[in-house]
């Protein structure tokens, strides 16, 4: 069973890159670490999951920023993922910044966060969940190859071929 452990956005060169971590149990039942980075545009959905993680992150560390602040000036830059043993939680750590006043960028990380499995924890660890779930598959669609069209172009000859 795969589980996804870490996932992050490098945008400090002239493409954005996307790193994702992943553990997967190996036939003999041992856990094998995977990473897998790529320059290819992702689906726009992965993007906009990332920024709804982004939002989360703020009310995590308690950040007076409302949802258009955060949408208009936040930036999601990574995660990390912890699954403990015979637990019903994961740990979720978020990286992400956001603009505050006079052009500065608050950039950010916010503790260990227990993330329950179950749905009785409350209103709020079930939107995490929700939105990490989300996030969690566009990941593994971008890791299995199902990423944004690119604009193809062709010649007219290739067209006719």
């Amino acid at each position: 069973m795969r589980q996804l452990t870490g996932f992050r956005i490098n945008r400090s060169g002239a493409v954005d890159s996307y790193i994702f971590e992943w553990v997967n149990k190996n036939d003999a039942g041992a856990m094998e670490s995977y990473t897998y980075k790529g320059i290819e545009p992702p689906r726009p959905e992965l993007l906009t999951a990332a920024d709804n993680i982004a939002l989360i992150s703020a009310k995590m560390v308690s950040l007076s920023l409302t949802e258009k602040d955060v949408m208009d000036g936040g930036c999601f830059y990574g995660l990390k993922m912890e699954y403990p043993v015979d637990a019903d939680y994961y740990k979720l750590q978020i990286k992400a910044s956001v603009q505050i006043p006079w052009g500065y960028t608050f950039k950010y990380e916010t503790p260990n966060w227990r993330v329950w499995y179950s749905n009785t924890k409350g209103d709020f660890n079930n939107t995490v969940k929700n939105a990490m779930q989300k996030l969690m598959q566009e990941c593994w669609k971008y890791i299995d190859g199902e990423r944004a069209q690119t604009k193809l172009t062709f010649t007219k000859e290739a067209a006719e071929e």
